[in-house]
């Protein structure tokens, strides 16, 4: 996938709810040189404005076209041999933001393009399944050391019981047990927890940073009720209510949840104010699944856990 420069300069034809959301939710305006034109009353030559102001990207909102003239797009025609980048706005969105634009209106519609059609190949769930099981067997012999060594830390600040069962949401919406250390005084009702949490032990935070406390969904992924890579599991509960708040959060649990995901390491410090955002960084990872894109959240993932960076 092509890098969309960072510094260039924009025409935007005709703007959209999308364009709108880009620019409330981004830096986009203030980092770039944006030129608007409407096809409706905006009389000037697109070739003569790419012209005078080099114009190198023009993204266009088509949705709300019914038909292109002839004129625009022979200039769109042309502005290719002047090596103009064109984008569909929803493209650019998700080139932009390496995430799935959302956009729920007061009528209580949604905007709804290509998002119903994303999935994975059943070759690319076998080879992902492949790759899980392999990974999981070769992470063992470092993750079980560690395990252990939490569980000795976890009883001596706290005795009972070292490990954390919940049930979480997985794919197709099945309900599985996600294994994890303890990290509180006690278990908890499932409140999310806050900064300076006083439930967390001693060694809770230190668990949690480093990601040890997770070490054990190894094993949900060896069951096969996780990938190492995917969304992140959420309670039933929790699933409800978002899908109450925005219905394309089921499409979430077209795929296996995953130890770690591309939400993870684009929010590591993610908070529910950021659930939308999560949602879009989860379909977009759905919908661009390749095995290359899962290395790359491997290694942005270590680089988390390294940085000590929490969720």
């Amino acid at each position: 996938m092509k890098i969309i420069n960072p510094n260039g300069r924009y025409l935007f034809i005709n703007i959209s709810d999308i364009s709108i959301k880009l620019f409330e939710d981004s830096q986009f305006l203030k980092k770039n040189k944006v030129l608007f034109y409407n096809t409706e009353t905006d009389k000037r030559s697109i070739i003569y404005l790419i012209d005078k102001l080099k114009i190198k990207n023009i993204i266009i909102e088509t949705s709300s076209i019914n038909h292109i003239s002839e004129k625009l797009t022979n200039d769109l025609v042309n502005s290719r041999y002047r090596n103009v980048k064109v984008y569909d706005v929803q493209d650019f969105y998700e080139k932009v933001n390496k995430r799935i634009p959302l956009l729920k209106f007061d009528s209580n519609e949604y905007f709804a393009d290509n998002i119903f059609s994303i999935g994975m190949f059943n070759n690319d769930r076998i080879f992902k399944r492949f790759f899980d099981i392999l990974l999981s067997i070769l992470l063992l012999p470092i993750a079980i050391p560690l395990i252990l060594a939490g569980c000795i830390l976890i009883f001596i600040d706290s005795p009972g019981n070292v490990f954390f069962t919940q049930t979480r949401s997985g794919k197709s919406s099945c309900r599985f047990k996600i294994y994890k250390l303890r990290t509180m005084k006690s278990i908890h009702s499932g409140d999310f927890t806050k900064e300076n949490d006083d439930r967390l032990l001693k060694v809770g935070k230190f668990l949690r940073k480093t990601k040890i406390d997770e070490l054990p969904q190894i094993f949900n992924v060896l069951k096969g009720d996780m990938s190492l890579i995917g969304p992140r599991p959420e309670r039933p509960e929790f699933v409800e209510d978002s899908i109450k708040e925005n219905a394309y959060f089921d499409l979430r649990h077209l795929v296996k949840p995953g130890l770690t995901g591309w939400a993870q390491v684009h929010l590591p410090k993610a908070t529910p104010v950021d659930n939308l955002k999560k949602l879009e960084y989860d379909l977009y990872y759905i919908k661009y699944y390749n095995f290359k894109l899962d290395l790359f959240i491997l290694l942005k993932t270590v680089k988390v856990v390294f940085t000590m960076n929490s969720h």
